[in-house]
């Protein structure tokens, strides 16, 4: 009976420890115990994060382990660290009273080697060549610098594209004059505020200082 009643304690700890450490790690409501088991009920073989993990505990089964040095590992090899996988690169986000970072929807395991997410779109404001959060003059003088006098390119190319047609050529900035001072057609989204390219749009946008 004492044996017995032992055994149902130590059960009931060990499920307990279960339940809590995917709310230990940031994002750990993603893929819970798949994070660190073999299994998605938990138990049984650990995933190399979860033999990392396993290896961090200090004490008692629901104690902080997640820091710097975890997040620094790639447990599972694919060239991205755990903290990056769970979106916490530094390793600096704490459990209480903390909401998980980044967007969910980019969490990767990092028990399983896999594949990194797509990059987020760039966000830019059509017009906006020298990336200044506002289109006006200077940023068909920035264009034709560009184009005719071999100073900075574009930061993002897409932005510079005013007619949106796919190119920067001396067409851009004339539709951005038009606009300016001559009625012209208002420019393509996304314009006047930051926003994203459409279909077979942007890929030459490596960043828009402007809408960060």
């Amino acid at each position: 009976m004492g044996f017995s009643l032992l055994l149902t304690i130590s059960v009931q700890r060990e499920l307990e420890g279960r339940g809590c450490r995917p709310d230990l790690i940031p994002n750990g409501g993603v893929d819970r115990c798949s994070s660190c088991h073999v299994s998605s009920r938990g138990g049984g073989r650990r995933t190399p994060f979860g033999q990392d993990v396993r290896d961090a505990l200090r004490s008692g089964s629901c104690a902080e382990f997640w820091d710097a040095e975890l997040a620094a590992l790639d447990s599972d090899g694919d060239g991205r660290s755990n903290g990056e996988e769970l979106l916490d690169p530094s390793g600096s986000w704490r459990p209480e009273g903390a909401p998980s970072p980044g967007d969910p929807a980019r969490v990767t395991n990092p028990g399983i080697p896999d594949d990194a997410p797509p990059a987020p779109p760039v966000l830019f404001i059509r017009g906006d060549s020298n990336s200044s959060g506002t289109v006006d003059i200077s940023d068909g003088v920035f264009t034709l610098g560009f184009l005719f006098r071999s100073e900075r390119r574009p930061t993002c190319d897409s932005a510079a594209d005013s007619n949106g047609d796919g190119g920067i050529n001396i067409s851009d900035a004339v539709y951005l004059f038009q606009y300016l001072f001559a009625g012209g057609d208002l420019l393509p989204a996304p314009f006047p505020e930051c926003g994203e390219a459409g279909k077979g749009d942007g890929d030459a946008c490596e960043e828009s200082a402007a809408c960060g």
